[in-house]
């Protein structure tokens, strides 16, 4: 099975999977903000991974003077797709505290069954 990354330039634009596959997003997020994005998944995909990680794409904790206060990082959402069909995975970038997000963003993903030689 393949690993399909995807990033906010790919948004609107229809991704050709295989059920099996991994699809993994990642998206601009500055955590201290208070804005961090939020999805909305369909059924029929297993989120395997959601976490924040540093500017450079390294998980963990940040030495003290390495990085500037505030200084952004990616949203990692890495999930299985586990049915075949049209998909739509959207994310939104708002705060929790706040109903309407700042910035959302829709991806397409068609999912196919994977046929084997003799089938």
């Amino acid at each position: 099975m393949a690993l399909v990354r995807l990033a906010q330039a790919d948004a609107g634009e229809t991704a050709e999977v295989r059920v099996g596959d991994t699809v993994e997003l990642r998206l601009p997020e500055a955590k201290t903000s208070g804005y961090q994005w939020r999805w909305q998944l369909p059924d029929t995909v297993r989120v395997v991974a959601d976490e924040h990680v540093r500017g450079d794409g390294h998980l963990g904790v940040v030495a003290r003077g390495e990085r500037p206060p505030g200084a952004g990082g990616i949203r990692r959402l890495a999930f299985d797709i586990v049915g075949a069909g049209r998909h739509l995975v959207r994310a939104e970038l708002a705060r929790p505290w706040e109903g309407e997000p700042r910035r959302s963003v829709t991806f397409i993903l068609s999912a196919t069954e994977d046929v084997g030689p003799n089938e």
